[in-house]
């Protein structure tokens, strides 16, 4: 007789492991890089299952009001079709694996739901929890982590898995703080 619970319908969400944020890139996460191994151990793990892997990735264009060139805080990173665009060469890649692109026009998006169809890609999917790992802690990930509550999703954050940009230093142990108070799981 088997009592478990039945799993949820999961989902892994993979946020901007790319070059411009690893080390050496132009906007480059401290440590970033550390975050490909756990993330390909899941990524592996939930293909195995049939469950659904998605990766974002900032894709902006040349001209942007996100870039510091012109009037934005960040400095020229994930321009599309660029290498510092492209996803960090040892993160596992599948045709299975769905890519969302963000940052397309003149906005932010810092979410992988921010101008995506993410949320009803999830939604025809069937998915009621999200695994969410990636680059960086403090900016996407966190945004990542409220938009996928906020749309109802369960959210469970993958520590080992991510790493802060930290302008401010603790900005990403309060970014886990803020994940944490809105019902996101930290694991």
């Amino acid at each position: 007789m088997n009592d478990q619970q039945p799993h949820p319908i999961r989902a892994l969400i993979v946020v901007d492991v790319q070059n411009d944020f690893c080390p050496g890139g132009s906007l480059a996460v401290p440590g970033g890089d550390a975050v490909v191994e756990p993330l390909n151990a899941l990524i592996a793990e939930f293909l195995e299952r049939g469950e659904l892997v998605v990766k974002s990735r900032d894709w902006h264009p040349a001209t942007t009001p996100h870039f510091k060139d012109f009037g934005g805080v960040w400095p020229v990173h994930c321009v599309q079709g660029t290498d510092g665009a492209a996803f960090h060469r040892a993160l596992l890649d599948d045709p299975r694996i769905v890519v969302v692109s963000k940052g397309t026009g003149d906005e932010d998006s810092y979410s992988a739901f921010d101008g995506t169809d993410l949320a009803s890609l999830l939604r025809e999917r069937g998915v009621e929890e999200v695994w969410v790992g990636g680059l960086a802690t403090d900016y996407c990930v966190k945004n990542t982590v409220l938009d996928a509550l906020a749309a109802g999703f369960r959210v469970r954050a993958i520590a080992e898995a991510m790493r802060g940009v930290n302008l401010e230093p603790g900005d990403d142990e309060r970014a886990i703080a803020e994940m944490r108070e809105r019902g996101a799981e930290v694991v």
